[in-house]
């Protein structure tokens, strides 16, 4: 009997125990698996945050990048504009010793002028300048065509006159008006106006005095 209650006492004691192992058990697997899940979660979060401090840091790598390719440029153009400032000085420079020049060759001028201007200038007689063709003389009319007699007294008539106006009056064509006035105009019996187009033609003074005289004579002859 006492072997009885012993063995049932042994197993009750088993039961228990094995009762208590398992709750530990339990209770550790679910501390396991707490720990389990914080460990994860502590993981993650610093995965996450080391995902996000390497961003950062390409971030910062690529504005570093970015601004040393500005100071590059910067330092180029700095450069350039240092060159460009020294070019631009000594072409200023020599700008200056030119228009100094200048200046001397201007006073050097003027005093020149002023000495010019206080020496006695001895004085010429005046030339002799001699008329193109014999104005005085009464065979001047007598070279001329009977054609060319007509188209001066025509222009002689009107005072002064162009190609198209002398055309009509001799029926010539244009052309031959044209010609025939240049032939006057280089022979030095008429004169031309420049002011517009198409040219005036008017006879010289000398010319026309000469015309008048030829048609006086011819009035006393009539």
């Amino acid at each position: 009997m006492e072997l009885f209650f012993a063995t049932a006492s042994l197993l009750a004691m088993t039961v228990v125990a094995s009762f208590v192992y398992y709750k530990l058990i339990k209770k550790a697997q679910n501390e396991y698996d707490g720990s389990k899940d914080l460990v994860k979660s502590i993981t993650y979060g610093f995965t996450q945050q080391v995902a996000r401090i390497t961003k950062a840091i390409k971030g910062i790598e690529q504005s570093a990048s970015d601004a040393q390719r500005v100071a590059n440029e910067a330092l180029k153009t700095s450069i350039e504009s240092t060159k460009l400032a020294r070019e631009s000085r000594e072409e200023t420079k020599k700008l200056g010793n030119r228009i100094e020049e200048t200046d001397k060759v201007v006073l050097s001028m003027k005093e020149e002028i002023q000495k010019l201007a206080t020496k006695p200038v001895a004085a010429t007689a005046p030339s002799k300048v001699e008329a193109p063709i014999p104005l005085k003389h009464d065979a001047v009319l007598e070279t001329l065509t009977e054609t060319e007699l007509g188209v001066l007294t025509i222009i002689e008539e009107l005072g002064e006159g162009s190609v198209p106006e002398i055309r009509k009056r001799i029926n010539k064509t244009r052309e031959h008006t044209a010609r025939l006035l240049k032939k006057l105009y280089e022979k030095g019996f008429i004169d031309r106006t420049t002011g517009g187009m198409p040219y005036k033609y008017y006879v010289r003074k000398e010319i026309k005095e000469l015309i008048q005289q030829q048609k006086e004579r011819m009035r006393i002859v009539v």
